[in-house]
């Protein structure tokens, strides 16, 4: 009987990754239990990024008051950008430094692409916003704003016609968009939702397709401060994002994705609208 329960103490945990995939490395039960158990941080996570991220903000903004505000050569959008950039890093160290404890981190942050196979993934996703997501976001935002109940806020206007804010006018520097747009927010949110989140569901026994949706809920959630257009569309560009992690096995093809349909929404959304308007 002792040596029953023995057998049954040591089995190895039920680890559902197939080879491709970064977390099929984890080998060690300690490290698997650790991943596992790391449910509470679903919740955790991401309201610790939106606290950093707000508290960088608030600090470089009074800073740029208390320095003599509007008499500075930077603007405050330009200041504001750049300590979300901030606190995004400051984020991503302590992410790296909670997942380097049960060994998962490099597979958490395998944001480099190493395969061709990552980078079409990449462009099919913009592809696939451009064409189906687009029109998706409109459908679903026509469709809530037929009856205001159905949203968060009591509905949002009819002028929210773009499904992004419209950073090129707000007056910051180019290279604070592109620090915070194309880089700092797509490596860091991919990291925390489809680099950690996503596989974490997975190796607690939830299938693939509803951990996708999950995470990708999340994501979309974490955007209602934008507005319900672009809480939508992130949850759209979610779910794409979220099958393009388990197709491939590491977080670089979302990354590439997520980097791809900033840079159209950001640079080239608005730079046809004004093309059409002229």
């Amino acid at each position: 009987m002792d040596q029953a329960n023995a057998s049954l103490t040591h089995e190895p945990v039920r680890w559902p990754f197939q080879r491709r995939d970064v977390f099929y490395r984890v080998t060690e039960d300690s490290d698997r239990l650790a991943v596992i158990h790391s449910l509470p941080g679903v919740l955790v996570w991401p309201v610790l990024m939106m606290i950093i991220a707000y508290a960088f903000q608030y600090a470089f903004l009074s800073a740029w008051n208390w320095l003599g505000g509007y008499a500075l050569p930077i603007h405050p959008v330009t200041a504001s950008f750049s300590a979300l950039v901030g606190g995004y890093a400051c984020f991503a160290l302590i992410l790296w430094q909670n997942f380097k404890q049960t060994g998962i981190h490099r597979g958490v942050f395998s944001i480099i692409p190493l395969k061709v196979s990552e980078i079409v993934a990449g462009v099919l996703i913009l592809i696939f916003m451009i064409t189906i997501g687009g029109r998706l976001t409109l459908f679903l935002h026509e469709y809530a704003m037929a009856d205001p109940s159905l949203t968060f806020a009591g509905g949002a206007t009819h002028e929210e016609l773009s499904n992004v804010d419209d950073f090129a006018m707000t007056g910051a520097s180019v290279w604070a968009i592109i620090a915070l747009t194309l880089i700092a927010a797509p490596i860091v949110e991919e990291v925390l939702f489809r680099g950690w989140m996503l596989p974490m569901m997975m190796a607690r026994g939830v299938p693939a397709f509803f951990a996708i949706i999950l995470s990708a809920a999340a994501f979309g959630i974490m955007h209602i401060s934008q507005g319900l257009m672009v809480m939508i569309s992130t949850f759209i560009l979610g779910l794409a994002l979220g099958l393009a992690r388990v197709m491939t096995g590491r977080v670089a093809a979302p990354v590439l994705g997520h980097i791809a349909n900033n840079a159209w929404a950001v640079f080239a959304v608005p730079a046809l609208m004004q093309q059409f308007q002229a």
